[in-house]
């Protein structure tokens, strides 16, 4: 309190169940280190007019944290950086796609695409041993929901498949392997339960499936396309996000999507708002915050890399709820007794690659 007092917004293309917890995260982080919370402002899809509303709260707001299209990174840098109103992306890297190599223009909290589609592999094939250990893994089909003509988005879905190449190269075989694809209109839960019954329906000979959904809505839309064939309990589903998925299971509902790689939004926006706070305050520069988390082979900016856990439908309950512990937040419902902060950890190591 004894530090400036500084106005930030939330401000995203569209919004969704997931924005909007990341959005409640902000307001208790501004409670808790002297900011005011303008609110969660989204702009219904409205790409054109999304860029036009940017310079409009730039001029009302010290600092913002922003969901663009992550092919509008780097108009909304080079609009910001000449209003000089400090920033941080949230859910994609800031990268300018106009320019060859597509380098970033803002540091950057969060995960490597490709690796969040890696680790799905292995833990469907679990799953697949936990559900059904009398099934050959022959009888399966695989199906990623992807938004290919999303560069961030099918990060995810070639790190899917190279893993699963890497396990055995008959999982990704024609006939085994296939991307439903949302790209023919956007990444939502009708779209994507479109898309996954198209595959289903052109190939009734596949019993059982593995399937990831890049996020949420995709997974949502995964698992709907299951119940409306009646394969619910030969599909297992998963993503990497998963507030949607506590929300459905806070409401008793069960599907075929049955597990998430998650973080708690409030725990994944802690370190994006302290950086922006010391954006505002004068602390530090986006060129300088972090120097340990800077990429050898992309130097100028911080990649600062955050852990994600697995929850179950037995375990959510714990997981969740240590984030209001660890926050001194009250968020959820569940019970607290014998959760500690240091249950789960907010940190990783810096991986050895990075310039240090």
């Amino acid at each position: 309190s004894a530090n400036p007092k500084y106005k930030m917004c939330y401000y995203v293309l569209a919004t969704s169940g997931l924005y909007e917890e990341q959005g409640k995260g902000f307001e208790h982080w501004c409670s808790v280190m002297n900011m005011e919370y303008g609110g969660l402002i989204a702009m219904a899809g409205d790409k054109d007019a999304y860029l036009s509303n940017l310079t409009t709260l730039a001029g009302e707001y010290d600092g913002l944290v922003i969901d663009p299209d992550a092919e509008q990174y780097g108009r909304c840098a080079e609009i910001l950086g000449e209003l000089g109103t400090p920033w941080m992306g949230l859910m994609s890297i800031a990268r300018d796609y106009a320019k060859e190599g597509a380098p970033m223009v803002h540091p950057y909290v969060g995960f490597v695409q490709k690796d969040v589609g890696a680790m799905m592999a292995p833990q469907l094939l679990a799953i697949k041993d936990k559900m059904w250990p009398d099934v050959s893994i022959d009888e399966f089909g695989f199906i990623c929901v992807d938004f290919t003509v999303s560069p961030v988005l099918h990060e995810r879905e070639q790190g899917f498949h190279d893993a699963l190449e890497a396990i055995d190269p008959a999982y990704v075989a024609e006939g085994r392997y296939f991307i439903a694809d949302c790209s023919i209109n956007t990444f939502d839960v009708d779209t994507s339960n479109q898309v996954v019954s198209a595959v289903l329906a052109e190939h009734p000979e596949i019993e059982y499936w593995l399937v990831f959904g890049e996020i949420d809505d995709m997974c949502m839309g995964a698992a709907a396309a299951f119940d409306n064939v009646g394969l619910t309990d030969n599909a297992a589903c998963v993503t990497f996000g998963g507030t949607n998925l506590q929300q459905q299971w806070d409401a008793g509902t069960t599907s075929a999507w049955v597990a998430a790689c998650y973080l708690p939004p409030i725990i994944y926006n802690e370190p994006i708002i302290g950086a922006l706070y010391m954006f505002m305050n004068g602390d530090t520069t986006p060129e300088e915050i972090w120097p340990e988390w800077k990429d050898a082979a992309e130097p100028t900016y911080a990649k600062r890399m955050l852990p994600a856990y697995w929850i179950y439908q037995d375990n959510y309950q714990h997981m969740i709820e240590w984030a209001d512990v660890y926050a001194g937040a009250d968020f959820y419902p569940y019970d607290s007794t014998g959760i500690t902060r240091n249950d789960f950890s907010t940190h990783v190591d810096v991986p050895a690659s990075y310039a240090g």
